[in-house]
């Protein structure tokens, strides 16, 4: 394929991404690093020049959101170079013919689109704004690659999943990927990145940013103390959340809490969690999340050696127990991978009010619980006999 005006390095890295066969086309960068624009342009080549008919879906956020966005940068993409044909635009649906081919474009928030038909090709747009739920949805109703882009404000499921698949090609980006950039733009970046700092990672380098209002800064990748008496904390989910356990152990005298993630894992049955809770508590004490009292009752009928946490719901008993942790370093071991990534990503919802957001909380609030015994000393134990 011979280069074109207006066509950048980033465009060619996707397209031979593409043809290599890669399923999953991850592209990190960012503020215009082209890499919208790219994966637009690549996309209708694919179209243009397909011998048969393709249906290729390019999600966002919001209607708005992807008028404003993506949708914006394709019709200038067709206009600017002379495709633009207002008979093959349906304004109603969003949606393109090209070549024999149909570009769509629709978003997350109409449930019918994300559970509609199949497709042959999905752009994700802004993917980090979306659920790990949503992107399964799309993924299984996509026959071929699957195309995804974000500013990295944090880290979610495409970094932490996605790119480590053996059939996923990672794409790095900045504003200097892209040479058509006006300079005042150039200069804009600049000086918003030397007035903060995170701006200048996520949206003048590329780099993954660090969430504004991050409850956990204390934390560090160590060893756990095997020496300390330990405890288990346990958080429950299902389809959409996992099921965690974690072991836990204070060191009071030098203010460290030690942290070992067990197993993070969804889908998991009553008689799956107890067997996994026997194979890494054995009969030392696991303390469960009050709110599932008939599965810990039922678990205890079981076999594990496990209660309920004390006084751990509502947001005010929720934020004193954070509040607690932050006074004391973390010491995360280094395959709590899932622990790791929670810790940074999850922040104050409301700083000033102590509300922490109801996410990206799993494995901590096993910790929580686990910490929260263990720090106010509660005796009551259960030992199944």
């Amino acid at each position: 394929m011979k280069a074109r005006v207006g066509y950048t390095d980033v465009f060619f890295k996707n397209y031979e991404a593409y043809k290599a066969g890669y399923r999953y086309v991850v592209n990190q960068g960012s503020a215009r690093s082209s890499k919208t624009y790219s994966i637009m342009q690549v996309l209708d080549e694919l179209a243009r020049y397909s011998p048969v008919a393709k249906t290729i879906s390019v999600v966002g956020k919001t209607r708005p959101f992807l008028k404003r966005g993506v949708l914006n940068d394709y019709l200038n993409y067709l206009r600017n170079g002379g495709y633009y044909n207002d008979e093959l635009y349906n304004k109603t649906e969003l949606a393109f013919i090209v070549g024999i081919s149909r570009i769509e474009f629709f978003s997350v928030d109409q449930p019918e689109k994300v559970f509609a038909a199949a497709r042959d090709l999905l752009y994700i747009d802004e993917a980090n704004t979306m659920t790990e739920e949503t992107f399964r949805q799309l993924a299984i109703r996509t026959r071929g690659a699957i195309f995804m882009s974000f500013n990295p404000t944090h880290e979610f499921w495409a970094l932490t999943d996605i790119v480590k698949r053996p059939n996923a090609c990672f794409i790095k980006s900045s504003y200097k990927n892209n040479p058509y950039l006006d300079e005042n733009i150039k200069q804009e970046l600049h000086e918003a990145g030397e007035r903060n700092q995170n701006f200048k990672r996520v949206f003048v380098d590329g780099e993954i940013g660090v969430p504004q209002d991050l409850i956990f800064t204390n934390w560090e990748i160590g060893e756990f103390d095997e020496t300390l008496d330990v405890v288990f904390g346990e958080d429950y989910g299902y389809s959409n959340d996992p099921t965690t356990l974690v072991k836990i152990a204070v060191d009071d005298k030098k203010h460290v809490i030690y942290l070992d993630e067990c197993y993070y894992k969804k889908g998991l049955t009553t008689k799956q969690i107890f067997e996994l809770n026997k194979q890494y508590a054995g009969d030392r004490l696991i303390v469960g999340d009050r709110s599932e009292v008939r599965l810990i009752d039922e678990l205890r009928f079981m076999g594990n050696n496990i209660v309920a946490a004390d006084n751990t719901d509502g947001a005010g008993l929720i934020s004193t127990g954070l509040i607690t942790m932050q006074d004391y370093l973390l010491v995360v071991t280094p395959t709590s991978t899932n622990l790791q990534s929670e810790l940074k990503s999850y922040v104050w919802l409301d700083e000033r009010g102590k509300m922490a957001i109801d996410k990206f909380n799993h494995a901590i609030d096993a910790s929580r619980y686990g910490f929260m015994y263990q720090r106010f000393k509660i005796k009551q134990k259960f030992f199944v006999v």
